[in-house]
């Protein structure tokens, strides 16, 4: 069973990261499964290969920014998972925060526990073909938010580019997996762009931050 909460409002921490952190408590392949899973389906979004509830092709997109991992968001979020609680963490306003967890009558095998990135961003991006509708502008409004989109606006929100997660597996005995993702400069504001309109960059002089990571169509810090 999974379950998954969003609020309008965020708030809390972030700052720079790497890909090994220093007491993490999840494995290289997890961090790995995380931010690939995210900048894979933030590039075919911008590349117009993604279509919505109404069957229709998303807008491709530019400036489109390529996550890179914070250990920072990642200690935060990893302290809140093993909370095993389906609410948001206090924040600080600046950071996004996505909410996932699944039960089940046994206790969960170690093995399933490889991929929480992979099946956790995809139960949030599927938003997307199951609730987002037309939106030519691709503005967030009170509207579009009604329709329970959070959890896709914040994985494709262009000018995030932070993100740290944490997965707590010992919850209900071993029965219940909480995973959290923290994302910095957070989403989801309202009246704002979810990405800009465009063609994805194929040269760094295509990109605000002039670097370019061609295959993905992804700016770089």
């Amino acid at each position: 069973m999974s379950k998954r909460l969003f609020l309008k409002q965020f708030e809390l921490v972030a700052v720079v990261g790497s890909n090994k952190c220093p007491g993490s408590k999840i494995t290289t392949e997890q961090r790995r499964s995380f931010i690939v899973q995210h900048n894979r389906l933030r590039s075919k979004l911008i590349h117009g290969k993604l279509t919505n509830k109404n069957g229709k092709h998303m807008p491709s997109g530019k400036n489109m920014m390529k996550m890179v991992w914070s250990c920072t968001l990642e200690k935060a979020a990893q302290l809140w998972a093993e909370r095993c609680v389906m609410k948001h963490s206090e924040r600080d306003g600046k950071t996004g925060e996505n909410l996932y967890f699944w039960s089940s009558s046994n206790t969960i095998p170690k093995e399933e526990l490889r991929t929480a990135g992979v099946f956790s961003s995809k139960d949030w991006w599927s938003e997307l073909p199951e609730l987002y509708r037309n939106n030519p502008k691709n503005i967030l409004t009170d509207k579009v938010w009604e329709q329970g989109i959070g959890h896709f606006t914040q994985m494709a929100w262009g000018k995030t580019y932070k993100i740290g997660c944490g997965i707590a597996s010992h919850c209900d005995g071993g029965k219940a997996v909480y995973v959290v993702c923290q994302y910095r400069p957070r989403g989801n504001m309202i009246g704002e762009l979810i990405y800009e309109l465009g063609k994805p960059c194929k040269t760094d002089g295509d990109c605000r931050t002039k670097k370019c990571h061609v295959k993905s169509g992804l700016c770089e810090k």
